[in-house]
């Protein structure tokens, strides 16, 4: 099974992460369209939390997201906008039922 990771937004700060983006479509027309845009960024595994804990599976926090910033965000060291997180569904791995062994079926007692 693989695992899912689950994001949430802080929609007091969506506002933030729109961005307008214009391309030309099949027919060479101008469209506009709005996107959010966020950097999804998973956490060092020392700083992993354990969100819930089931019999099946487990919720863990391992990623983080944040507003993009640009080249002269970044040149101003400008103060990251953390803006939600990412939350990864683990599916614990159950023991399969072992095979039996060659030595669990007797081989003496074959009709033919």
């Amino acid at each position: 099974m693989s695992n899912n990771i689950t994001v949430s937004i802080d929609t007091g700060k969506a506002k933030e992460l729109l961005v307008k983006e214009t391309y030309k479509n099949k027919e060479g027309k101008d469209v506009e369209v709005q996107r959010l845009r966020f950097e999804l960024i998973e956490m060092k595994p020392e700083s992993k939390k354990l969100i819930y804990d089931h019999e099946l599976f487990q919720n863990i926090k391992t990623h983080f997201a944040v507003k993009p910033q640009t080249k002269e965000d970044r040149a101003a060291k400008a103060e990251t906008v953390y803006v939600g997180e990412g939350i990864t569904q683990v599916w614990k791995n159950k023991t399969p039922q072992a095979a039996p062994t060659k030595d669990a079926m007797p081989m003496d007692d074959l009709p033919f």
